[in-house]
């Protein structure tokens, strides 16, 4: 009898050994909560949490504004959140965790330019293991210092983009990057130069040198019809000698 009471005992000391082994193994979930910059939940919006490495575990708020991410270590991530607008923000994973994300806490960056739309970098200072790219004209909300980074030229055949100079919060620099400390609200204008790809210079010697292949061309096709008619005239000459001699 006393044999048989112990089975159980020993079965409940291994379920009570293994249980916290298998809690530990299990992925981490983050329910996040989405609070719009109208201080209303934001529903519809994609969340994506990048991890060091820039693996990125992504989810869909529903009509409530919240979501459910598993992530495979506890760990910080970057949080992104597209909308209308993009939302930035830390979240740091220590076992399961709820966390709200309200971009009605947060000053936005209003990143444009002119005279057409670029690719810019953006990544917070506190996570720069991940630089976005996103298009202006874009807004982004974000809690803490953000870079931005404009491309300094792009080409587009038959034009190229310089840029000239950054404006915001009423300075200007010709530096590609600018730092936002996200302590006040933003407007950030990159304004870009239009020019040819090529100089006109180059342009003027392409021209000329296409008109002189032209001009070669017609004077040999010319040429060749007035050498045609030289032969043929010579041929028709020999034919009318040999006809008088006969």
């Amino acid at each position: 009898m006393r044999r048989y009471a112990l089975i159980p005992l020993a079965i409940l000391a291994v379920i009570l050994v293994l249980a916290p082994v298998a809690m530990a193994s299990s992925d981490p979930t983050v329910n996040i909560t989405v609070i719009g910059a109208d201080g209303q939940p934001l529903a519809s919006a994609k969340v994506t949490l990048y991890d060091e490495g820039g693996n990125k575990y992504e989810g869909t708020t529903d009509e409530n504004g919240t979501v459910s991410i598993t992530v495979p270590t506890n760990a910080t991530y970057l949080a992104v959140v597209k909308s209308g607008y993009y939302i930035l923000d830390t979240i740091t994973v220590e076992g399961d965790v709820n966390v709200t994300i309200d971009a009605s806490g947060m000053y936005y960056a209003n990143l444009t330019s002119t005279p057409k739309a670029v690719d810019v970098e953006v990544y917070l200072t506190a996570f720069d293991d991940v630089k976005l790219k996103l298009t202006t004209n874009v807004t982004v909300y974000a809690p803490s210092d953000m870079n931005v980074t404009y491309p300094e030229e792009i080409t587009e055949f038959p034009y190229k983009y310089v840029l000239e100079k950054i404006e915001y919060d009423g300075m200007e620099t010709n530096e590609t990057t600018v730092t936002l400390d996200m302590t006040e609200d933003y407007v950030v204008t990159a304004q870009y130069t239009k020019t040819f790809f090529i100089t006109l210079e180059y342009w003027i010697i392409i021209i000329l040198v296409l008109i002189v292949i032209a001009a070669i061309a017609i004077a040999w096709s010319a040429g060749a019809r007035t050498a045609k008619a030289m032969i043929s005239e010579w041929r028709e000459r020999r034919r009318f000698v040999r006809r008088k001699k006969k």
